[in-house]
């Protein structure tokens, strides 16, 4: 098989595992935008970093010469795809987790500089991290 179909094959398994990902959590399939100042990848960001994540994956796993001595035969197996598709769904689940947690530093630093408000407390505890966030905005702009 050419290297370049594996790779292509690698990439969409990597692609697919990051897309399954865009449906775990409350994030949804939404394109990339700013939301309350902080940039939120959508699906696209998760869908190409589970491609990238799948393709250095089997990078490392399944290293082969592209230029020069190029006589060791390519295997490539139905465990590779698997592999693609996992590694895919892991990396886009670090990806959205980096995201999260910004936006969760970003919401304690706003609502830690605030006066106790058992409310917002409850919301925050109890709601996504974009809406945690949107919750001590709010506080901010009530308090001016």
């Amino acid at each position: 098989m050419d290297v370049a179909w594996v790779i292509l094959i690698v990439i969409v398994g990597g692609a697919a595992g990051g897309f399954v990902n865009v449906f775990i959590g409350d994030s949804g399939l939404h394109l990339p935008k700013v939301e309350n100042g902080v940039f939120l990848p959508g699906f696209i960001g998760t869908v190409i970093v589970g491609a990238l994540a799948a393709l250095g994956s089997w990078g490392a796993a399944k290293s082969i010469p592209i230029f020069g001595n190029t006589g060791s035969a390519l295997s490539f197996s139905t465990g590779d795809i698997a592999n693609a598709l996992i590694v895919g769904f892991g990396g886009a689940k670090w990806f959205k987790s980096e995201n999260e947690k910004d936006v969760l530093q970003m919401t304690a630093a706003i609502a830690a500089g605030k006066q106790a408000d058992p409310k917002a407390a409850i919301a925050i505890a109890s709601s996504s991290p974009n809406q945690a966030l949107a919750t001590a905005l709010q506080m901010r702009e009530h308090a001016s």
